[in-house]
């Protein structure tokens, strides 16, 4: 099997223990829709920051 860096390290990160305990947690609030363009997930404000694993979200403010 061939994999990039990136997958290299999504394989190695989606396999910590630790990681998968955090995503877990995360992943129990999650209210997903889909827009003409993406899919939006939005995640309630008490999740679990899991930015200190490099995965990161965009916020954006809805008027």
């Amino acid at each position: 099997m061939h994999l990039t860096s990136r997958g290299w390290a999504w394989e190695f990160l989606r396999r910590n223990p630790v990681f998968r305990k955090d995503l877990a947690v995360t992943l129990r609030g999650v209210v997903s829709s889909r827009s003409r363009s993406a899919d939006i997930i939005s995640l309630p404000a008490n999740t679990v920051d899991l930015s200190r694993w490099g995965v990161l979200f965009c916020k954006f403010d809805r008027k």
